[in-house]
């Protein structure tokens, strides 16, 4: 189940040996909102340009967007309304783009970092953006693709008060937000690198598991 988070407060921190990290952070000092200006369209690349410049430990309130198109949401039922402006802004305006297809918001350059550190990001609250998720897969993929040899998506209304995600008359889904991406980015040599597929670079995608101030160390 995809769903559309508001915003992701992270705390960013550089673990050096001389520097002792403090206990307890202040509310966010930046807000960084997912517009065509502000994303990288599912690629991690040492050339792209930071967006946005803090320094160690301070806290930054992200805006994201899901993956898909606002042709393919109001197809599958989705009333226009409710579908966001900065998504429909990103897919008119962005054409630098791929080969991934997460729309990730940054870069984040972090001050004084250096290749070799080890970038502490503590995850301190996600809000929910929009009443619905989804769920789809494409022809011939996914866990069992000799059975399905077409497309489908299906939107699931969530209730953000309740947390729960309205699957199917008499089924609800407890809701644990996760991200779908997030890295630092590769050496220059790398080039452009996939979104999606987790590897050596420290990019993690698709961490299911939510629990209280979640912290990632990326290098």
């Amino acid at each position: 189940m995809k769903l559309t988070i508001r915003f992701i407060t992270l705390a960013f921190g550089l673990l050096l040996a001389a520097s002792a990290q403090a206990q307890h952070l202040p509310k966010a000092q930046h807000e960084l909102l997912a517009t065509p200006a502000m994303v990288a369209w599912g690629y991690y690349d040492a050339a792209a340009q930071p967006v946005l410049r803090i320094k160690s430990g301070e806290t930054v309130q992200v805006h994201t967007l899901l993956t898909s198109s606002p042709t393919r949401l109001e197809g599958a039922g989705v009333a226009p309304a409710q579908v966001e402006q900065s998504l429909r802004d990103i897919y008119e305006k962005v054409t630098n783009k791929g080969p991934g297809g997460h729309i990730l918001t940054g870069p984040i350059f972090v001050e004084g970092a250096e290749p070799g550190d080890v970038l502490e990001v503590r995850i301190k609250a996600i809000e929910l953006a929009i009443p619905y998720a989804y769920n789809g897969f494409g022809p011939k993929s996914g866990f069992i693709p000799e059975d399905f040899g077409y497309a489908k998506m299906k939107i699931i209304p969530l209730d953000k008060k309740r947390m729960v995600a309205d699957f199917a008359p008499g089924i609800e889904v407890p809701l644990h937000p996760f991200f779908g991406s997030m890295g630092v980015a590769p050496p220059p040599a790398a080039g452009r690198v996939n979104s999606a597929p987790p590897g050596r670079l420290a990019v993690i995608s698709i961490i299911k598991t939510w629990w209280s101030a979640p912290r990632s160390f990326c290098r």
